[in-house]
């Protein structure tokens, strides 16, 4: 029996790094008296698969999990149960059992939505801010330089974002923003807010930049499915 799970990353679990989740997973299911198929060879893992990794810090609203299960269970049972275990902020919103040939999250998730809250260090009027947007858009290249262990890398971040909004609300800006994602990578949002700032003379204090991605999405030709749809097609 394979699972495909929606379930919710915020709070204090949003600090659960990415390899950890694998571990929060298999041990909910575990106690929940649940048992799962593991891989063969000299060290068996579970066969727990995530979506595209969710940066550490950043909330989730609708992140997506493959686990495969021994044997058929009823659906509402299994997902009450590992929810018992699972820890505040994770979980499950919406469960589907895979059926035979099912691709697996990584091979149809292929874009990412944020919402980002910024505080302005200076006051921003709405048109200056609605200016700036536009500009950076019209962008047929946006360098940044991303930084590792080997050093600065510069790379163009303009192809990976398919949208770009913003307003304006109280003291802070808070921005909508699409990125396409696959196995070549993609782009964070901290780096579109970056290049907007130092390209468009904005000032946006991101020091204080509050990120959450409201969803991970399989997009093609201009609309936006969750995996869920595709196995009712």
């Amino acid at each position: 029996m394979r699972l495909r799970i929606a379930y919710t990353k915020k709070e204090d679990a949003k600090f659960i790094a990415h390899l950890d989740l694998t571990r929060v997973f298999e041990r909910a299911i575990r106690r929940a008296g649940i048992r799962m198929v593991y891989t063969e060879g000299f060290n068996p893992r579970p066969k727990i698969s995530f979506g595209f990794a969710l940066a550490v810090g950043t909330e989730g609203e609708r992140e997506y999990v493959d686990i495969d299960l021994e044997r058929g269970l009823e659906l509402g049972d299994v997902l009450g149960r590992i929810q018992e275990q699972l820890p505040s902020g994770i979980r499950l919103l919406e469960g589907q059992v895979l059926t035979t040939g099912a691709k697996p999250l990584m091979a149809v998730l292929n874009a990412a939505s944020y919402r980002m809250r910024v505080p302005m260090a200076l006051p921003i009027q709405e048109d200056r801010l609605q200016e700036g947007l536009q500009a950076w858009l019209a962008r047929e290249h946006v360098t940044f330089s991303r930084y590792s262990k080997k050093g600065p890398t510069d790379k163009d971040i303009r192809p990976w974002v398919k949208s770009l909004t913003g307003n304006i609300q109280g003291d802070e800006v808070v921005f909508e923003l699409e990125v396409e994602m696959g196995n070549a990578g993609s782009v964070r949002p901290e780096e579109v807010l970056g290049s907007l700032r130092e390209l468009e003379n904005l000032p946006l204090d991101l020091d204080n930049l509050r990120v959450k991605r409201t969803g991970v999405h399989v997009s093609y030709q201009g609309q936006k499915s969750s995996p869920f749809e595709l196995l009712a097609e």
